[in-house]
């Protein structure tokens, strides 16, 4: 029997680096998968997690490490789901001790111009590294897409306090693809004042609107409420709506980031019914893809990288306001 291997490295096994390790149970690829954090209890969770999705009976190997020494020096993927204040120095000591062939970074890239421009120097400007902006692969986006016109659109999503700053990258990355313009502007006059503390300590999310524009003459808004209490976290919601308008046709989506059940409505009546799924679905495919044909259809380090500038560019400008200080990064994870 064959027993060659893919070698894949999980960079943070939190929360979410968790759900990728879930997620790779599924690849038809046979894995080596190295689980490198720091916490002990993060990776004692990922254990679980691991378990729980069947990888103990499942065709791959799986190790821990709390530090990169035991881990192979030939790495075919890198997933590198850190929080974004730390990602830029992972990348740079991962690369220093593996030779890495392929590489998937969340989001937000970084926190500041400097660190984006250590992670690209790093890992190069295109290729073989590609950004979790999942939405323009979700099979629901693409479903009413395909029976849309393209761009130019107006565009408007809203909700409680959904998280502008950590997760309005996906919606600005979704309107890029649906139209195949480039985001060229964000206005943050219409932000709240206060940045308020988000779920995870020593992080914050803005409230208010965002206005954006791209090149071909598609603008949005995206609102984010605060908390409904004070002892609420800011980012902790969903949107609660999505409308897209075209010059022929509109679409109103409720929930549009729903895991369980969303509704999109065209001014028609037509409606189409589908949901986002969860990191766990998402991994295998996009892992297997990559590892066999050397892509995949999230966006490459280079686009979204010129993305993600003008984001953090708008949002350190309203944070040295509210903060009152020259500040060089923004607290957004």
């Amino acid at each position: 029997m064959n027993e060659e291997r893919f070698s894949v490295l999980i960079a943070g096994s939190g929360q979410l680096g968790s759900r990728y390790l879930q997620g790779l149970v599924g690849c038809v690829n046979r894995l080596h998968i190295h689980v490198n954090d720091p916490s002990n209890g993060a990776r004692r969770r990922a254990a679980e997690r691991w378990n729980e999705a069947g990888g103990a009976d499942s065709q791959h190997v799986v190790s821990y490490h709390d530090a990169l020494g035991g881990v192979a020096t030939d790495l075919d993927l890198v997933i590198v789901a850190t929080t974004s204040n730390v990602r830029a120095a992972v990348v740079e000591e991962v690369a220093t001790k593996a030779n890495v062939t392929g590489w998937i970074l969340e989001k937000v890239l970084a926190q500041s111009d400097r660190d984006l421009e250590r992670i690209t120097a790093t890992v190069g400007k295109g290729g073989r590294s590609w950004v979790n902006t999942w939405a323009r692969t979700t099979p629901w986006y693409r479903q009413i897409r395909d029976q849309s016109e393209g761009g130019p659109v107006d565009f408007d999503i809203r909700g409680g306090s959904w998280g502008l700053g950590c997760n309005g990258i996906h919606v600005l990355d979704l309107m890029a693809w649906w139209t195949g313009e480039d985001l060229i502007a964000v206005d943050v006059g219409g932000l709240d004042k206060a940045w308020l503390p988000a779920k995870r300590p020593g992080f914050f999310e803005p409230s208010g609107t965002l206005e954006v524009a791209y090149s071909g003459g598609t603008v949005g808004r995206l609102t984010a409420s605060p908390p409904a209490s004070a002892d609420e976290r800011a980012g902790t919601s969903i949107p609660e709506f999505l409308r897209i308008e075209g010059f022929s046709t509109r679409w109103e989506l409720e929930r549009p980031f729903s895991e369980s059940m969303g509704r999109a409505v065209e001014h028609n009546g037509r409606e189409i019914l589908g949901r986002v799924e969860y990191q766990s679905e998402r991994t295998a495919p996009l892992v297997d893809s990559i590892l066999s044909t050397g892509t995949c259809d999230l966006p490459n380090l280079s686009a979204s990288t010129r993305l993600h500038r003008i984001l953090l560019g708008g949002l350190l400008k309203h944070w040295k306001a509210t903060a009152g200080e020259e500040n060089e990064s923004v607290p957004i994870t």
